[in-house]
């Protein structure tokens, strides 16, 4: 969860480099993360990026308010 907020964005490989999970599951863990709207799925190239939209709100407001799922 902490990998989740450190940048508003996040890769497969990020969870490989934490030693959270290998490639195949961490890309299903973002995937599910994606399908339940937590993130938010983008293909950049050959690279797939899960932006996370709710954090990504906070950082550009002025407020510090953020809506529960």
């Amino acid at each position: 969860v902490n990998l989740l907020f450190e940048q508003p964005y996040t890769r497969i490989a990020n969870l490989e480099a934490a030693g959270i999970a290998k490639r195949q599951t961490a890309s299903k863990y973002l995937k599910e993360l994606s399908d339940i709207g937590v993130l938010q799925e983008i293909v950049i190239g050959r690279d797939k990026l899960f932006i996370h939209p709710r954090l990504m709100e906070l950082l550009r407001g002025e407020g510090n308010s953020f809506t529960s799922f």
